[in-house]
């Protein structure tokens, strides 16, 4: 606002709607690759959204972190790997006896 806006009592306008303010530390993070402020806040929040919906697909659950995930597409049991490393066990202590 310019100083005479201040002195008769002026205010300034309100901000768009869609206009958020960061941290510079965030954009300083943000633009480091040297793109756009603009273009890299909508590629950040783009690559979260699709992350969310990537695992909402998945049905993981958003509080446990990826390395106590299940692994959803192996359809073994944990016995049946279990069983498969001591029958190797045994097949590799035969060959030597």
């Amino acid at each position: 606002m310019s100083w005479l806006g201040r002195l008769f009592g002026g205010s300034a306008p309100p901000p768009p709607a869609n206009s958020v303010v960061i941290a510079d530390d965030l954009a300083m993070t943000l633009t480091a690759d040297g793109s756009s402020l603009p273009a890299a806040v909508e590629g950040a929040l783009r690559e979260y959204l699709a992350a969310k919906a990537k695992a909402a697909e998945a049905k993981e659950p958003d509080q446990i972190p990826f390395w106590l995930r299940r692994d959803s597409e192996r359809s073994r049991d944990l016995e049946d790997d279990l069983r498969d490393r001591v029958i190797q066990r045994r097949g590799g202590e035969n060959a030597d006896a």
